[in-house]
């Protein structure tokens, strides 16, 4: 499969969001719905995976946000913040459509989140993510990220780990 990995166009807006949700729910059912309360799952749809915060992404000088896209289709989306001239970026969301996992849409992503980061100076990298995301964490691991902290009950009382990669 040939995927174009490159900055989102404000054209695929709606599209990304839909992705994100699509993503956001399929994870949710098969991995973490036992791990934290529904009202958690409907918090991130109401307010982090709509139009108005990917606008809000689009206007930020310091966001990056990324599609992958085969043919037509949006079928990868990573966002983050770079925190000024810290030399820190945070990245907030990576997903990837389910009929297009373990294909390496999602390396392809971070990798160009990685480059973009170093480019613009960042010595670091980091991101939450919750310890029964096995698969995410797994992913995590092997482009080289390694956890920093565990926040115990951090969110909705779930655990998360902090997974942080340095760029020099």
């Amino acid at each position: 499969m040939d995927v174009e990995v490159r900055r989102i166009r404000e054209s695929e807006l709606e599209e990304a969001v839909k992705l994100s949700r699509t993503v956001l729910i399929d994870v949710w059912k098969r991995h973490v719905g036992d791990y934290c309360p529904r009202k958690a799952l409907e918090e991130m749809l109401r307010w982090e995976h709509t139009l108005e915060n990917y606008s809000r992404v689009l206007r930020d000088p310091y966001a990056f946000c990324f599609v992958a896209v085969a043919g037509v289709k949006i079928v990868g989306i990573a966002m983050g913040r770079i925190w000024g001239e810290s030399g820190l970026a945070f990245l907030s969301w990576i997903g990837v459509h389910p009929d297009h996992q373990r294909k390496g849409v999602g390396t392809k992503l971070m990798r160009e989140v990685l480059e973009h980061c170093k480019s613009r100076g960042c010595h670091k990298v980091t991101l939450y993510t919750m310890p029964v995301l096995r698969p995410a964490v797994n992913f995590y691991l092997k482009l080289g990220f390694i956890p920093e902290a565990y926040l115990r009950r951090h969110w909705w009382g779930a655990d998360f780990i902090v997974m942080s990669k340095w760029l020099t």
